[in-house]
């Protein structure tokens, strides 16, 4: 039987979930994109989106498509999609993702499987309520090479190593970002248009690449 563990205004844990509960609610919601769910060995975190949260994973879409348009990489978005594998008895929905190395492996497929397919290479996750759940603990044994983090003013890009993550300075799968850049564009948001803040986007990158 499932039991409240803990409870916020955007987010309630559930312990003592079986993974066909967890299956049944994804069937449930597949259609809306809020609750988020995140599994981990029985426990479940529901999770409903603030704007401001929401905000910010929008931030993040734009500024790697900008990104990638101009350094002329290939990447493919997925949103918030589900991932999850039973015989680990995990899954999760990231604020954003993205496959950049594994773009050509992963485009046009209309569903994934673990099991066979590979993670995304950049997961985004917004920090700002705070998780209940380790999700580092969820990424490693997915094998998600790459993890942003921003909790409102600090970015934190961790990256896989061995088992767990560690946190670097600069992007690995997007070379050009570092983890001060990106917290400085996102807070530059603030007070613009997207229009406008795309452009400064474009404008940094071009430096950058010369």
């Amino acid at each position: 039987m499932a039991a409240i563990y803990q409870e916020t205004a955007e987010r309630t844990v559930l312990r003592n979930v079986g993974w066909d509960t967890y299956i049944g609610l994804l069937r449930d919601h597949e259609q809306s994109s809020t609750p988020r769910f995140t599994y981990d060995r029985g426990t479940l975190e529901i999770m409903s989106p603030l704007p401001e949260h929401e905000r910010y994973a929008q931030l993040i879409e734009l500024l790697v498509a900008v990104s990638a348009e101009e350094l002329g990489i290939e990447v493919y978005s997925l949103g918030s999609t589900t991932f999850r594998r039973e015989d680990l008895l995990r899954g999760f929905e990231p604020d954003a993702c993205f496959y950049i190395q594994h773009e050509a492996d992963i485009r046009g497929k209309g569903r994934l499987d673990l099991h066979v397919d590979p993670p995304p290479d950049l997961v985004f996750e917004v920090d700002i309520t705070h998780s209940s759940l380790d999700k580092l603990e969820i990424y490693a044994p997915l094998r998600v090479p790459e993890l942003w983090r921003f909790n409102g003013s600090r970015f934190a890009i961790m990256a896989r190593a061995d088992e767990g993550y560690v946190e670097r300075s600069r992007s690995h799968v997007l070379p050009a970002m570092t983890s001060a850049a990106l917290a400085s564009l996102l807070r530059e948001n603030s007070g613009m248009s997207n229009v406008a803040w795309m452009r400064h986007v474009r404008a940094w990158i071009r430096t950058v690449r010369r």
